[in-house]
């Protein structure tokens, strides 16, 4: 019999290319629990509360004021790294960027929200405003440049200084946003959130895990980042290793890695503790209402808090992979982790107490084999609500501990 023909895959994506990482965001908007029929006064309510209040004006930014406004110790544009999505653009993109300034071909405009006074957040053109303040630091040179290849290799201030001031004239427009809700503390609405979702027009949308990232800044969110590049963690997932010189400059293989890229590594560690708070809490909605609403409640969060977390994450995962270990999260014929396996069994082993025992690998291991054979489809995943989350788990449970 012919074996089946496997995916290709682009160089560097790792064990999953673009295609099904979004499946992976758009799977999240599956059914809800709760159900039953909206009455017309709920609807009417809901209209009444969600109507937004936007305030618009357009701006001409001169490059000369966005080299001062985009510092990071100026906090007037925030384009830091953890905001928005992780850095795509290459240097030749970025390089082009430049180009089409000096040339003076006009580029769209940026959207900015103002959060505070005279300080603003990116909904849409951070690789541009990263661009901009990348090159007038002189944080890289200029490559692959067509009509301009005479500046090719040339850091800003390496160029001519009759160029340094045409470039630092030249102006890009910006819309700016201030937007107000009737109810804004309601948790189920987010001003930012829409604008993010619904304005966002650039060559790339935001996906939901870049949403959460760029609306919920804070020690929880830096340690998914973090935890992302944990060395049991980046194993099971293809990803590759931690180096340090990534700090500074990210390795062509880790950026074309497509869970690295799109920050769904990031959301699988985010799984992780919004599926533990929908089981141990009973918290009710669409996999993607609990994954932002986890994201949104630990904003706040401390570092002690966070730190708990962050070891909790590291025991789980550590704990499985002693067990299986490369068959961590593989189900039978595979040779690729499986998001719904993955969920049950680290949710399942962070719920262990101190009478249950997990280290008995090889009877572990039959007992999840004969799982997999008597509950095939409840541990693929074959439902997306809570209650499936919970049936998976509950079988979880009775493969790892007696």
């Amino acid at each position: 019999m012919a074996k089946p023909q496997q995916k290709s895959k682009p160089d560097n994506a790792g064990l999953f290319d673009d295609k099904e990482v979004q499946e992976w965001f758009e799977d999240e908007d599956g059914a809800e629990d709760d159900s039953g029929s909206t009455s017309i006064e709920t609807i009417e309510q809901k209209y009444a509360k969600s109507q937004l209040r936007v305030v618009r004006e357009s701006k001409d930014y001169t490059l000369d004021y966005l080299q001062h406004a985009l510092r990071k110790d100026k906090f007037i544009i925030n384009v830091a790294p953890n905001f928005q999505r992780r850095q795509r653009w290459s240097t030749k993109k970025r390089s082009q960027l430049i180009e089409s300034f000096l040339m003076n071909i006009p580029i769209p405009s940026v959207y900015l929200f103002e959060k505070e006074y005279n300080e603003y957040e990116v909904v849409d053109g951070r690789q541009r405003l990263d661009s901009i303040r990348e090159y007038l630091s002189n944080g890289f040179a200029l490559t692959g440049l067509t009509y301009w290849s005479e500046l090719n290799r040339k850091r800003f201030d390496q160029l001519p200084l009759i160029i340094q001031k045409g470039l630092l004239r030249r102006s890009l427009s910006a819309v700016v946003l201030l937007a107000e809700a009737l109810n804004p503390e309601d948790d189920d609405f987010d001003v930012r959130n829409v604008l993010f979702e619904r304005l966002n027009t650039g060559g790339e949308k935001l996906n939901p895990q870049e949403l959460r990232n760029a609306l919920y800044p804070g020690y929880f969110n830096k340690m998914l980042l973090d935890i992302a590049r944990y060395k049991s963690f980046v194993k099971v997932w293809g990803i590759p290793e931690y180096t340090p010189q990534e700090e500074s400059q990210i390795p062509d293989k880790l950026a074309n890695n497509t869970l690295y890229k799109t920050m769904a590594d990031c959301e699988l560690v985010l799984r992780f503790f919004a599926i533990r708070e929908a089981i141990t809490q009973d918290r009710r909605g669409s996999l993607r209402k609990l994954l932002d609403s986890c994201m949104k409640r630990h904003e706040k969060d401390d570092i002690t808090q966070v730190d708990f977390f962050k070891a909790l994450f590291k025991e789980s995962i550590d704990g499985l992979v002693n067990i299986f270990g490369a068959d961590t999260f593989l189900l039978p014929k595979s040779t690729r982790p499986s998001r719904p396996l993955y969920d049950a069994l680290m949710v399942a082993f962070s719920m262990k107490d101190q009478n249950d025992i997990v280290d008995d690998k090889p009877k572990i291991k039959a007992k999840f084999s004969e799982a997999v054979k008597t509950n095939y489809d409840i541990l693929v995943g074959r439902g997306n609500t809570i209650e499936a989350i919970k049936d998976r788990i509950v079988i979880a449970k009775s493969i790892l501990f007696k």
